[in-house]
């Protein structure tokens, strides 16, 4: 069986338990024999949660590798008994970053870097990462904020490409 991906995304209010539906879903999947694993993909533009206000985004989750990640990472180890990693965890910063670095290096030979198609391939490739690591019947992505959110689009019209490219 080819890897299935499964995205949840939110309304236009945050908080409204996306991560324990992801979490849930992983676990009912893991019951019916299936391998899964979950990552968070979140909007904001810091490469990670660890200099947020907690009152503002809420604690920090530190995976195995020492990654400081969104909380919803630690449900997902409770309820599913994966071991999560820096893998599973991807903001806008980190993504913006990898970019950058590779237009530093040289790697687009000199082209005008843009949202589609750098931003969105890279998110595609982060996509795609945990399940070119290990045999994994689904995928189960979780897209953080608000589907109204200017921030988030890029992800979603990463996951409209990656319809048509499965």
């Amino acid at each position: 069986m080819d890897t299935k991906y499964i995205f949840i995304t939110g309304g236009v209010t945050s908080s409204l338990g996306k991560g324990i539906i992801s979490a849930s879903l992983g676990k009912l999947l893991q019951a019916r024999g299936y391998k899964v694993t979950i990552q968070k993909f979140d909007p904001y533009i810091n490469i990670d949660p660890g200099t947020l206000n907690p009152y503002e985004h809420g604690e920090c989750y530190v995976t195995a590798d020492g990654m400081e990640t969104d909380l919803d990472l630690g449900h997902y180890e409770r309820f599913t008994g994966i071991e999560t990693t820096r893998n599973n965890s991807v903001t806008t910063g980190q993504i913006y970053l990898s970019v950058i670095e590779r237009e530093r290096r040289g790697d687009y030979l000199g082209k005008t870097i843009q949202v589609v198609p750098h931003i969105t391939d890279e998110i595609k490739r982060r996509i795609l990462l945990n399940a070119s690591k290990q045999p994994l019947d689904f995928v189960i992505t979780e897209i953080g904020g608000t589907i109204g959110d200017i921030e988030g689009q890029p992800f979603l019209e990463a996951i409209r490409q990656l319809k048509w490219e499965l």
